[in-house]
C-alpha cells in the first residue's frame, strides 16, 4: 500500500510540474572550469562552450587543474588529475575554433540531441592511447571534446560519454 502511494504521489508530481529530460540541468559550466575561464574571458572572439554537469568516467572532484589558453580564433582547456600539466595526468579538454574541419579520418557521424551531427572517434590505441573524440560544427565554430577513457571501454560507451557531455554543454557568459 505504501509503494503504491508514493509512486501515485510520484506519478502525480511528474505529470503537474511536467518534469522532462533537462530537469534539473544547469546554464552554467561546471565549477572546476572557473580556474581556466578566468584565463580566458576576454581573450577570445568565439563562444566559450563547456559541459555543465560532467559524465561519472570523470570525477570532476578528482580534477586538479583546469589550465585554458586562447586566441581570437579559439581556445583550449584542458583538465589535468595532477597540479601539473602531463600527459599522463591528462582527463579531457573542450576547446573551440574557427577553423572548421568538414572531414576527419577515422571518425563516425553521431546525431546530437540538437540535431546537430557530430563526428566521433573512439579511444586508439599504439605506442600510447589517444582519447576519444567528438567534433561538431555550430554557428561557424568548430567544438571539440577529448575525454581520457580506458582502451577497453565498449565504443557504443565512449560514444554515449561524449555525446552526454557535449548534450550537457552551455555557451558560458563573457562578463
Amino acid at each position: 500500500m505504501k509503494a503504491e502511494l508514493i509512486i501515485g504521489l510520484l506519478f502525480a508530481f511528474v505529470t503537474v510540474f511536467g518534469l522532462n529530460p533537462s530537469a534539473g540541468q544547469t546554464n552554467e559550466a561546471a565549477q572546476v572550469f572557473k580556474p581556466a575561464l578566468d584565463q580566458i574571458r576576454g581573450h577570445t572572439q568565439i563562444p566559450i562552450l563547456l559541459p555543465s554537469k560532467f559524465p561519472a568516467a570523470v570525477r570532476e572532484p578528482d580534477i586538479k587543474l583546469a589550465w585554458g589558453t586562447a586566441t581570437d580564433s579559439g581556445y583550449n582547456i584542458s583538465l589535468y588529475y595532477t597540479e601539473i600539466r602531463n600527459d599522463v595526468a591528462f582527463a579531457a579538454s573542450f576547446g573551440g575554433s574557427k577553423q572548421v574541419f568538414r572531414d576527419l579520418p577515422n571518425t563516425r557521424p553521431v546525431v546530437l540531441a540538437s540535431g546537430i551531427v557530430a563526428m566521433f572517434r573512439s579511444v586508439s590505441c599504439g605506442g600510447s592511447c589517444a582519447p576519444a573524440n567528438l567534433w561538431w560544427e555550430q554557428k561557424g565554430v568548430m567544438y571539440q571534446i577529448q575525454i581520457t577513457l580506458r582502451s577497453n571501454t565498449n565504443e557504443m560507451e565512449q560514444e554515449r560519454i561524449l555525446m552526454e557531455t557535449a548534450n550537457s554543454s552551455v555557451t558560458v557568459r563573457k562578463q
